[in-house]
């Protein structure tokens, strides 16, 4: 591939931009996710027209994969609603750690007997791959009117969740494996990922939101907020919590401040500068907008991203087979979970326990995760990329396909087409 010109990179990427349009357009006309043609079209211009390297373009992937998950976490949080957060986290924790662990069990023991690895590499691998993408699951199941508000609640915990313990769990097993850490480290790490998260994320929610307060119908409000999300990432990130959670939990309270302020001290309300007699705090229209096209052009960006860096070369016949068969691993545990935990606890219909099972897409956690074993030299995970890029595209097709299906056959499955009108 030689030098592009600079006419040919913005072409391209007006181009996907329109892709990524026209996809948005068909998901709210057939129900089809607009993730599968993205995907399609990032292995066109990488793979088969070798317009752009993927050894290239693995070098940006952690940087914009991050990008593109901390802006929509914050747009997600934006549009909870904090009473459902606390009714629907026991349940999500405990959906979240179920099909995490048996997944993580499940991909070890495939590895071992199956392709006849290691039992510390079966879990690194089962760890990378345990956990569903929020970038992906979020945008896809906020627009389904089949779910209910709290499927939708436990879905986004879910996918923030699970992404954090591939973080923590695979970075915890590497480090035993290279002999930094012992195994018992693991839980404090994900203790102090959630606790540093959830008090970083309630401080500067309250400062932040006492500056948008002063600072409400002012210019760059939203590139004030957006570096600010980048701060405290970098911050959480810095003192041990985690920074996707942090970021999740922000944008929840800011967009919930009207009603954490009401049950607050008076001190506290004067001091954070609310008068809820009067003038309620309520967040700027114009930044919850801006976001959430912002939140539209990094996802469509990300999506083409991993059909950029999908290897084709490296799908032989036994590759193609394993990575089948990790897919289905995972596949089998999350619809086992679903129907176990979904008809014991009441918490789902039907058709909302077959839509929650085929959320299981994984994305940046895994995408990124499964390049940093060969970085830092652990032996015999070459593969572990093309496995991760496999199961990923394996799970969005079967999403893709399972929404569209289930649209067909129940008429409460649809997708919620915003009102023109409104605007």
């Amino acid at each position: 591939m030689g030098q592009l010109s600079v006419e040919t990179v913005l072409g391209l990427i007006g181009l996907v931009i329109l892709v990524g349009l026209a996809g948005e357009l068909f998901f709210k006309r057939t129900g089809v996710p607009s993730v599968l043609f993205l995907m399609g079209f990032g292995v066109l211009l990488g793979p088969v027209l070798h317009l752009a390297e993927a050894s290239s373009i693995t070098v940006m992937a952690p940087y914009f994969g991050t990008l593109a998950l901390l802006i929509i976490l914050f747009d997600g949080g934006l549009n909870l609603q904090f009473m459902k957060v606390l009714k629907e986290a026991p349940l999500a924790v405990l959906f979240s750690l179920t099909v995490f662990t048996c997944t993580v069990g499940g991909i070890a023991a495939l590895y071992v007997w199956g392709l006849e690895g290691q039992w510390l590499h079966g879990l690194l691998l089962g760890a990378i791959l345990g956990g569903t993408a929020a970038a992906i699951v979020i945008p896809v199941a906020g627009k389904l009117t089949s779910l209910r508000e709290p499927a939708k609640v436990l879905l986004s915990l879910d996918s923030a969740f699970s992404e954090v313990f591939v973080v923590v769990i695979a970075l915890a097993i590497m480090t035993t494996m290279t002999g930094s850490i012992g195994p018992g480290h693991v839980v404090s790490g994900l203790f102090h990922a959630f606790v540093d998260a959830l008090l970083l994320a309630t401080i500067a929610g309250a400062l932040w939101a006492r500056l948008l307060a002063w600072m409400q119908g002012q210019t760059l409000s939203y590139m004030l907020t957006l570096a600010a999300i980048l701060v405290l990432y970098y911050v959480a990130e810095l003192l041990g919590g985690n920074g996707a959670i942090t970021i999740l939990l922000f944008g929840l309270v800011l967009s919930n401040m009207q009603f954490l302020v009401g049950r607050m001290a008076k001190p506290i309300r004067a001091w954070i500068g609310y008068e809820l007699d009067h003038a309620q705090f309520e967040l700027d229209e114009f930044l919850k907008r801006i976001n959430e096209e912002l939140s539209f052009l990094v996802r469509t960006f990300f999506y083409v991203l991993l059909g950029l860096i999908f290897d084709l070369s490296a799908m032989t016949g036994l590759v193609a087979a394993a990575g089948l068969g990790l897919f289905a691993v995972t596949l089998i545990v999350r619809w086992t979970a679903t129907e176990l935990i979904g008809r014991i606890t009441g918490a789902w219909s039907g058709p909302e326990r077959r839509i929650v099972a085929s959320m299981l897409p994984r994305g940046v956690a895994t995408a990124v995760m499964a390049f940093v074993p060969i970085t830092t030299g652990i032996p015999d995970t070459e593969l572990f990329p093309v496995y991760a890029l496999t199961v990923i595209a394996l799970g969005v097709i079967y999403m893709t396909v399972a929404i569209t299906i289930e649209g067909r056959l129940s008429p409460n499955v649809a997708v919620q087409v915003p009102d023109s009108t409104k605007n």
